[in-house]
C-alpha cells in the first residue's frame, strides 16, 4: 500500500510538473512568436511604403532595406519574390533567382494575403521565423528573423524545467515518503495487530498516538481488542472449568461428528471402554462395547433424537447406561454421549434382592417349625412327652431367630461403622486363647482338637469383643465344617507391618468356585448342612467386614475333601516395630 500510495503521488505530480512546464514553454514560444511577427509586421509596413522603389531596383530596395535593419540591431532578412516565385531581391543576396514559390509562407500569402513559416534555411542553414506579404499583381515582400534567441531560451528553460522537476520529484519524494509513512504506519499496525489477534494473540494492540481519523480508527480497535481479549478469556476459562469438571467425572462423556470422528472425550470415558489410545480426531472403534455405542450415536445424529440404553461389555461384561443426544451446530452435525458403569449399582440392587429373599427364607423357616409346634400344642390329647418335645422345639428355632437377628444387627453396625471409638491396642493371643477357651466344649462334644501357636508380642488396634467375634466365628466354622477327629490349628506370625492369623481345619473343604461369593451374606456352600448346625449364614460376611473396619482383609484357601484355611490380614499397632 506504502507503495502504491507513493508511486501514485509521484506520478501526479510528475505529470503535473511536465505539463506546466509544456504550457510554460507553449506560452513563451507563442510570445515570442507575437513578438516576431510584430517586428516582421513593422519591417513588412515600412517596406510597403516603398512599392515603387522596390519595383523598379527589387534588390537594391532589398539590400538597403536590410542595412538600415541591421544597424538598429535587428537581425532580419529581406526578400523580394516576384510572382512567378523568382527572388529578384534578397538582403542576404544568398538566393537571387530561386524560385520559392512553393514554400508554405508564399503559398499561403498567395491565398489570404499573408502567410508564416518557421523552418531552417537551405541557403543559410540557419532556423528562421517567416512571414511574406501578398502585393496584389505586383510581387510578394518576405522578411526572416532567425530563431536562435529563441530556441537558446527555450533549451535553457527546458534545462531549468529538467532540473527543478529533478528536484522538485525529489522533494516531492521525501515530502510524500514521510505523509505516507504518518498515513500508512497505523494502518500497519492495524493490519498486524488484526494478523496477530486472528492468530490467537488477543493482547496485541496499536501503539502511537494519532490524532487524526486513523487515530480514532486505532483506539476504536483497540478498545475492540480489549473486549475481545476479555471475553475470549472468560470464554477459555469457563471452557477450561467445563474442562475440568468433564475430565474430573466418574461418568465418560464422549462426543463424535457424523464421520465418527472424535470430537471429545475424558480420560473417563477411555477408562470405561478400556481404550487408552482413543484420541480426539480419531474413529470412534476398537471393540464390540465401542461399535454398539458408536452406532447409537450415528442413530442420534441421523434421527436427531435422543436415545437411553444399557449396554453390556468388557472382558468381564460391565454393564453401561448409555445416554446419547444429538448436538445440531452451524458447520457439522455431532451426537454426544454420557456413560455410566452401573455394574455395582445392579450388582448391589441384585444382592439387595438376594438379601431380602434369603432374610425371608431365614425367617420363614424358623417360624413355620414354631408356627407348626404351637398349632400341635393347643390340641389337648398331646401327653407330656409330647409336648416336652415340641416346648425343645420352640425353644431351638426361637434361638436360632434369636441368633440370625444379632449377625444382622452386628452386621448392620460393622457396614455402617467408619471407626471403631472403642479401639485399643489389643493382644492377638489373649484373644484367641479367650475364643479357644469358649469354643473348647464345642470341639470335645464334635471330637475336634483345638491347637493355638501365636506370637505374644503382636498387638492390633482393635475392639476386644470384635476381634474374639471374627477369630471366633473363623474357630466355630472350623470346628461345625470339620469331620469326627479332625483338627482345629490356629496360629499367629508377624509379615512385616502385618499380624497374619491362619485358622486352619481339616474339614470337607472348598471348591474353587464357591470362593468369590464365600463371604456373601446368606451364601453357604452346603445350605442343607448349615441350617444342620444351626448357621446363619453370616458369620463369614461379618469375619470380611470386621477385617476392613481395622484396615486388614481376609482371604481363603481350600481343597475339596482335605480341608480349608482362612487367613486374616490386619495392620500392627502404630506403636509396634
Amino acid at each position: 500500500m506504502k507503495r502504491k500510495l507513493m508511486l501514485s503521488n509521484a506520478v501526479i505530480i510528475v505529470l503535473g510538473f511536465i505539463a506546466a512546464f509544456l504550457l510554460a514553454a507553449l506560452q513563451i514560444q507563442r510570445q515570442y512568436q507575437t513578438e516576431f511577427t510584430r517586428r516582421l509586421d513593422t519591417a513588412l509596413s515600412i517596406l510597403s511604403t516603398q512599392l515603387e522603389e522596390i519595383e523598379r531596383d527589387p534588390e537594391t530596395a532589398a539590400t538597403n532595406v536590410g542595412v538600415e535593419l541591421e544597424k538598429t540591431g535587428q537581425e532580419m532578412r529581406i526578400s523580394i519574390i516576384g510572382l512567378d516565385g523568382k527572388v529578384t531581391g534578397d538582403s542576404a543576396r544568398e538566393e537571387i533567382n530561386q524560385n520559392h514559390s512553393s514554400r508554405p509562407e508564399i503559398l499561403q500569402a498567395r491565398k489570404n494575403g499573408r502567410g508564416y513559416d518557421t523552418r531552417i534555411s537551405a541557403s543559410l542553414n540557419q532556423r528562421y521565423y517567416y512571414e511574406a506579404v501578398y502585393i496584389k499583381d505586383r510581387f510578394f515582400i518576405r522578411a526572416a528573423l532567425p530563431t536562435a534567441d529563441l530556441d537558446r531560451v527555450l533549451y535553457r528553460l527546458w534545462m531549468v524545467a529538467a532540473l527543478s522537476m529533478l528536484l522538485g520529484i525529489a522533494i516531492v519524494c521525501v515530502v510524500t515518503g514521510v505523509l505516507v509513512y504518518r498515513t500508512t504506519e497505523p494502518l500497519k499496525q492495524l493490519t498486524d495487530a488484526a494478523r496477530e489477534i486472528s492468530g490467537g494473540d488477543y493482547s496485541s494492540r496499536v501503539t502511537g498516538s494519532y490524532k487524526d481519523e486513523v487515530g480514532e480508527l486505532a483506539r476504536s480497535f483497540n478498545m475492540m481488542a480489549q473486549s475481545t481479549e476479555t471475553a475470549v478469556s472468560q470464554l477459555v476459562s469457563k471452557q477450561n472449568q467445563l474442562e475440568g469438571v468433564l475430565q474430573g467425572m466418574d461418568d465418560g462423556v464422549l462426543a463424535v461428528n457424523a464421520e465418527n470422528e472424535i470430537l471429545f472425550l475424558n480420560q473417563s470415558a477411555r477408562r470405561l471402554l478400556e481404550k487408552q489410545s482413543l484420541a480426539e480426531k480419531g474413529k470412534l472403534e476398537g471393540s464390540l462395547l465401542i461399535g454398539k455405542i458408536a452406532n447409537m450415536m450415528k442413530r442420534a445424529i441421523e434421527n436427531s433424537s435422543a436415545g437411553k440404553e444399557t449396554v453390556l461389555g468388557g472382558p468381564n461384561e460391565k454393564q453401561f447406561t448409555v445416554y446419547v443426544s444429538p448436538i445440531a451446530g452451524p458447520q457439522e452435525q455431532s451426537a454426544l454421549a454420557v456413560i455410566t458403569d452401573v455394574t455395582r449399582m445392579h450388582k448391589l440392587e441384585q444382592m439387595r434382592s438376594e438379601f431380602v429373599a434369603n432374610v425371608t427364607h431365614e425367617l420363614k423357616t424358623p417360624l413355620t417349625s414354631i408356627r407348626g409346634s404351637i398349632e400341635l400344642l393347643k390340641s389337648a390329647d398331646r401327653d407330656e412327652e409330647t409336648r416336652r418335645y415340641f416346648y425343645d422345639v420352640l425353644d431351638i428355632e426361637a434361638e436360632r431367630l434369636h441368633r440370625l437377628i444379632d449377625d444382622m444387627l452386628a452386621l448392620s453396625q460393622i457396614e455402617n461403622a467408619k471407626e471403631d471409638p472403642s479401639m485399643r491396642r489389643c493382644s492377638v493371643r489373649n484373644e484367641l486363647e479367650q475364643c479357644i477357651e469358649r469354643l473348647e466344649p464345642l470341639a470335645e462334644k464334635s471330637r475336634i482338637s483345638l491347637t493355638l501357636d501365636a506370637d505374644s508380642t503382636l498387638f492390633v488396634a482393635c475392639s476386644p469383643t470384635r476381634l474374639q467375634q471374627m477369630f471366633g466365628n473363623l474357630i466355630e466354622n472350623g470346628i461345625k465344617y470339620n469331620r469326627s477327629g479332625g483338627s482345629v490349628s490356629v496360629t499367629a506370625r508377624r509379615q512385616r507391618q502385618m499380624a497374619i492369623i491362619r485358622v486352619k481345619d481339616t474339614g470337607i473343604g472348598i471348591a474353587p468356585e464357591h470362593f468369590d461369593r464365600l463371604f456373601e451374606r446368606f451364601y453357604r456352600v452346603d445350605a442343607s448342612r448349615s441350617r444342620e448346625i444351626g448357621g446363619t449364614g453370616l458369620g463369614l460376611s461379618i469375619v470380611k467386614h470386621l477385617a476392613a473396619l481395622y484396615g486388614g482383609e481376609v482371604g481363603v484357601e481350600s481343597e475339596v475333601g482335605k480341608g480349608s484355611t482362612f487367613i486374616v490380614r490386619l495392620p500392627l499397632a502404630l506403636n509396634e516395630g
